[in-house]
């Protein structure tokens, strides 16, 4: 209790609702999600390249794959926006999106030919989100907190890499290991803009509306 009550009352220290209560079931919880994330990735390396040309074969695969994936990607930017709006983020969360949304589609549109390569972009940006939950009970400074969840999902991209320089019918790229890094970091951006505080212009608007609407 007593370590609760520092690090809430630490400076400069932004404190996620709802990931620090001082529940150890709850912080294992998330290391056990992610070390199962993480396994699941490494188990299925034998049998990823048959289960992706299978899914690509058909019609829905061909479109999830393709034109479906950057769908995807404008609707969740649309919807993030929509978020950010509700909650009058500050300007540089706009422009945090911004550059997670366009890095996705200069990244899609060059593995436009590669449809099975686009899925590391979302499979490592969940890798970011899950190792950013795990670390941060113990990490809860924002900026500390994001770049060792990136550079831990950017190391499990790497490990599946290594793993497949030495598994039957598939190689180490390098590209890959770029493409792993590239989608923990961007997921870790999107993650940042989402839990943007509001800017002190508008929590300043609301805190003298206040008093006018307390008095009503």
């Amino acid at each position: 209790m007593a370590r609760e009550q520092v690090v809430e009352s630490a400076p400069g220290v932004e404190m996620p609702q709802g990931r620090i209560r001082g529940r150890p079931t709850a912080v294992w919880a998330d290391w056990a999600a992610l070390a199962a994330y993480t396994a699941a990735i490494y188990a299925f390396l034998p049998y990823g390249p048959r289960f992706g040309l299978a899914l690509v074969r058909t019609r829905f695969g061909s479109w999830l794959l393709g034109p479906g994936i950057g769908l995807g990607v404008a609707v969740a930017t649309v919807g993030v926006v929509f978020v950010l709006w509700r909650r009058r983020a500050p300007r540089w969360a706009y422009a945090a999106l911004t550059v997670a949304g366009l890095s996705y589609g200069l990244a899609l549109s060059w593995l436009r030919a590669q449809h099975l390569e686009r899925t590391h972009l979302p499979e490592y940006g969940i890798a970011a989100w899950l190792a950013w939950r795990a670390i941060v009970p113990s990490l809860p400074a924002a900026l500390p907190s994001y770049a060792a969840a990136a550079a831990l999902a950017a190391a499990i991209g790497l490990g599946d890499e290594l793993l497949q320089g030495i598994t039957p019918g598939r190689v180490c790229d390098i590209r890959d290991v770029a493409m792993n890094a590239l989608g923990a970091v961007l997921g870790i951006v999107v993650i940042a803009a989402i839990r943007a505080e509001r800017s002190p212009l508008s929590a300043g608007s609301s805190s003298r509306r206040s008093p006018r609407a307390a008095g009503s």
